[in-house]
């Protein structure tokens, strides 16, 4: 009777210790990490590969309001649309237009801050040029009429210190304004340029 504590230690101590019949294989090495070079890390993309594109807007439809247009935000300064990628080649408080966008966006910087953007092309987004008057009317209520320079009218849309003026010629759109209101309002007077 002795010798059964003993045959009960032993199987405690083969199943504690993982003892089996079967050959022990041999685990695989630990995976080897690529080799980087200092200041460098994996999840980034070198900067050889230019900005990252803009963030989508919401929809990530290219919306035009008293805010901008797509990523094109009033407000933004000159040195964050050129580090975004959405211009280049602008000289301090330029006008210029953005290419690579629908509707090939023209900007404006005053104080080195963006003040305007405007369209003059038709795009697939939501951007009223080639809509009626009366449409443009239907869908910002709260606008009002104006006219500009050479008699041109407009429809502007004052939200807060922005607006949004869409231009008309022969009761259609055929431009659309965004920005801080009384800029958007002296350039469409013809009372400032660009």
């Amino acid at each position: 009777m002795r010798r059964r504590p003993l045959v009960v230690l032993t199987v405690a101590l083969a199943v504690l210790s993982g003892c089996t019949d079967d050959p022990p294989t041999p685990s695989a090495p630990p995976p080897a990490s690529p080799a980087t070079s200092p200041g460098t890390t994996l999840d980034m993309p070198p900067e050889s590969f230019g900005p990252p594109p803009p963030a989508p807007t919401p929809t990530g439809r290219m919306e035009m309001s008293p805010a901008g247009y797509g990523p094109f935000r009033i407000g933004m300064t000159q040195q964050e649309v050129t580090d975004a990628g959405l211009v280049a080649g602008l000289s301090p408080d330029g006008c210029g237009s953005a290419s690579g966008f629908p509707g090939t966006p023209e900007v404006d910087f005053w104080g080195g801050e963006l003040v305007r953007v405007r369209l003059a092309s038709p795009t697939a987004d939501t951007v009223p040029i080639g809509s009626t008057l009366a449409d443009v009317r239907a869908a910002y209520p709260a606008g009002r009429s104006v006219t500009g320079a050479g008699g041109v009218t407009g429809w502007l849309v004052v939200d807060g210190a922005n607006a949004m003026l869409v231009e008309f010629t022969a009761g259609t759109a055929t431009a659309v304004t965004a920005g801080v209101t009384t800029t958007v309002e002296e350039v469409f007077a013809g009372t400032r340029g660009c």
